[in-house]
């Protein structure tokens, strides 16, 4: 077999979208983590339970998807405006978290289907395998640290 047809990638070759790759890695280890849980939660509280750690995966999921892709949108801009949408995205990101908590729980409705400590406790297991994934994907990717397009002029 020729090297090319082993490895579509170049020796040295940078990551494409890294954003999109640090989300694939990412999303997977939270849906390792959250299915997992769920299993836990469904034998320890039963459907509620089980509602409430699905609840908790699709939560973390959306939220934290969410700046991966605002960044992978950004990709093209400069680093002052990558940074301001990074931050302007988890800024938006806590606040729509927080008014969705608070009606989340003041809701007597959601209260009697969903357990709302298994979807605490879930949100964090999932939050923690996300990251995680997202850290093991960022190692692997091939972020060159110099360009060599560019000419030097002393």
């Amino acid at each position: 077999m020729a090297p090319s047809a082993q490895s579509p990638k170049v020796a040295g070759q940078a990551t494409r979208h890294p954003a999109l790759v640090m989300l694939r890695g990412a999303l997977v280890a939270a849906v390792v983590v959250g299915v997992n849980a769920a299993a836990v939660s469904t034998v320890a509280a039963g459907v509620a339970g089980l509602w409430g750690a699905l609840l908790g995966l699709v939560i973390v999921v959306t939220f934290s998807g969410a700046g991966l892709l605002a960044l992978h949108l950004s990709r093209r801009t400069s680093p002052t405006t990558q940074l301001a949408v990074a931050m302007a995205s988890y800024t938006g990101r806590i606040a729509i978290f927080g008014g969705l908590l608070a009606v989340a729980l003041n809701s007597d409705t959601l209260a009697k289907h969903v357990n709302l400590t298994v979807l605490g406790l879930c949100a964090l297991v999932v939050v923690m395998g996300w990251m995680a994934g997202e850290i093991w994907a960022w190692s692997r990717l091939r972020v060159p640290i110099y360009d060599l397009d560019q000419e030097v002029t002393a």
